[in-house]
């Protein structure tokens, strides 16, 4: 770096340390402006997507379409342009106030805004003129894009893509990650050489297309030069907002620990902590963006000579200017209020309430014997909407209710369930272990768990092939079938094969697959639904599974915050040992209003979550 350039730091910031206010709070008036100029915007496209889809939520798919189509090409492009306008003319207001610093004159929001409101004209010509050109340098990247897209991946529908991921669909968006890269420099280049075009609008009262060409001329050979302390600027402050940032959370992480579930602690902490993130971003914007005009304006000038006539520069704050600027921030903090009055009416209509199945994994086994008619009893009792059991077969053929190949686990016997007759089995005390409570409790056939279940609960029947036997499947079926309880129950298990035999049966038989682990994609399988590791269950996962008409079941959910986790991802089906704590949980949650369920939502975005929601090796298997 030239010692020019450290000499421009100092002063810079000097600069800027004293007229600090003026650019925060013409950013937040910005930000305002952005607010009540796209928020109306964006609630009319958004209602036109719901009203086409059908749905009460647009999908990222509807999305798509939308933007795929000729209406939404144009959208896109008219909010990009009026992003960069916006962009641009904060940018003019931090020149103006830069060059008043410099000057060492007075700079208020009222005279900024005045200012800005003057060169109006001309900014909406420089905007559209950098938008141009922008459009015009990634036009050879959307040609190649579609080189591609048509020469190899234009076969399929893009949904096959999305589900499937074959090797040219990986290629192609390595393809698009590399046109993409490609632009940013090319446009990085492109708005580097056009650096001094804002002051020289400013100040020289150039036109548009003259202030491009001469700050491309200035710029010739010195970009190093004037690029190397806005590059170290906003690295400062970017590494001071990270390290804030990382400060903040070891706060939030500690916050929510003491608040739990409680929504009474939850409500305030989120409320706070987004003022606090606004706040943050807002400073961190401001002065990023005012520091690298104050930069870019003492570059300007050192370049001219060190004096631009900016104390001669005349005041635009006469009475008609004041008048004008006045009226555009009324109006700005009224369209703004109206904007957000609109938004906050539209929420309050939404129903964010969710209906999630509940089911008692082998029971409500935190309350008794796993896999035992207490169990199940206590599941009906929470108010559960399915048990899920294991099934196996006796020597003798019965069908039994029992997870491990043997009883060593639940009763210390270690003769395997295979090699056992129902007399045997019958005869193991399967509560011993669990305390005197429990004791004479034994493992029931799955003809006793029906008749317990029948019109009080469903069941969720997971066969277990602890050993081979192809057997297992059609006696379960047939069971339920002469029990008159196919449409009560949902068959599940590990083995892909087993299921299909199921299908084969009977079509109409409600079928999950377990998925413990699994290579390629997931969502392939033709059971019903998907009982997934909570860890596995994203939320992207979850979307393509209902966009393909799919359940997703997860398991095994124990503390009250994996469970809202994965509620608010959108499963369908939450498995756990403690169904009671379930199922009033979600009571309490839809009791809430709309606004202290988004605040649940919320506290996701400084809550570390808990390890079995990311990790899916601490989930208790199934």
């Amino acid at each position: 770096m030239t010692s020019l350039s450290l000499e421009i730091l100092p002063k810079s910031l000097s600069d800027l340390a004293v007229r600090w206010r003026t650019p925060i709070l013409f950013r937040l008036l910005m930000q305002l402006l952005g607010i009540a100029i796209l928020t109306p915007l964006f609630t009319w496209v958004a209602r036109r997507l719901v009203l086409a889809s059908g749905e009460p939520v647009v999908s990222n798919y509807d999305i798509a379409r939308f933007v795929l189509t000729p209406g939404g090409v144009a959208f896109v492009v008219f909010v990009a342009a009026a992003l960069l306008g916006l962009v641009l003319a904060e940018l003019l207001g931090h020149t103006w106030v830069a060059g008043r610093a410099y000057a060492r004159r007075e700079a208020s929001l009222l005279s900024t805004v005045a200012f800005v409101l003057r060169r109006l004209p001309a900014l909406m010509i420089l905007s559209a003129l950098v938008f141009l050109r922008l459009a015009l340098l990634a036009l050879p990247f959307l040609a190649v894009a579609a080189v591609v897209w048509f020469g190899t991946l234009a076969g399929h529908d893009v949904n096959y893509y999305l589900a499937e991921s074959p090797p040219e669909w990986r290629r192609a968006r390595w393809i698009a990650v590399a046109l993409a890269v490609g632009w940013a420099f090319t446009a990085a280049w492109q708005l580097a050489r056009w650096i001094y075009a804002l002051p020289i609008l400013a100040f020289e009262g150039a036109a548009p297309w003259t202030a491009l060409r001469r700050s491309a001329e200035r710029t010739r050979g010195r970009l190093r030069h004037i690029l190397a302390p806005v590059v170290l600027w906003w690295t400062a402050i970017t590494l001071a907002m990270a390290a804030l940032t990382w400060l903040g959370r070891q706060v939030t992480d500690a916050s929510f620990d003491w608040a739990g579930l409680d929504v009474q602690r939850v409500l305030p902490l989120v409320a706070l902590f987004m003022a606090v993130a606004a706040i943050g971003a807002l400073v961190y914007a401001s002065l990023g963006l005012a520091g690298q005009q104050f930069l870019v304006v003492r570059l300007y000038a050192g370049q001219a000579g060190g004096e631009h006539g900016y104390g001669e520069f005349p005041e635009p704050v006469d009475p008609a200017s004041r008048s004008l600027a006045r009226t555009a921030i009324l109006a700005t903090l009224a369209l703004a209020a109206l904007s957000v009055g609109i938004g906050t009416l539209i929420f309050s209509r939404l129903d964010l309430r969710q209906a999630v199945d509940v089911t008692a994994h082998r029971g409500a086994s935190l309350e008794a014997p796993e896999n035992s008619l207490a169990a199940f009893r206590a599941a009906i009792d929470a108010g559960a909407t399915y048990v899920e059991l294991d099934v196996q077969r006796t020597r003798d053929g019965v069908i039994v209710v029992a997870h491990d190949a043997d009883f060593m686990r639940s009763a210390g016997d270690g003769r395997r369930v295979a090699d056992l007759t129902a007399a045997e089995i019958a005869a193991i005390d399967i509560g011993r272990k669990r305390g005197e409570r429990w004791v004479g409790e034994r493992a029931p056939t799955l003809e006793q768990a029906i008749d317990l279940a029948r019109g009080r609960i469903r069941l969720n029947v997971e066969l277990k092939y602890n050993v081979p036997d192809p057997g297992l499947a059609p006696a379960v079926v047939d069971l339920l079938r002469r029990k008159d309880f196919l449409d009560q129950a949902v068959i599940t298990s590990l083995d892909y094969a087993a299921l299909k035999q199921v299908e084969n049966i009977d079509p109409a038989i409600v079928t999950g697959h377990i998925v413990t682990a699994a290579v390629g994609n997931v969502l392939r399988t033709e059971a019903d639904f998907l009982s997934l590791n909570t860890a596995r269950a994203t939320g992207r996962l979850v979307r393509e599974a209902h966009r393909l008409g799919k359940e997703i079941h997860v398991w095994t959910v124990n503390t009250p915050d994996a469970m809202l986790r994965m509620v608010e991802r959108g499963v369908d089906n939450v498995i756990t040992d403690d169904p009671e704590q379930l199922v009033r949980l979600m009571r309490e949650r839809n009791a809430l209003e709309p606004a202290e369920i988004l605040g649940l939502r919320l506290r996701a975005l400084f809550d570390e979550p808990p390890r079995e929601v990311t990790e899916p090796a601490a989930v208790q298997p199934l």
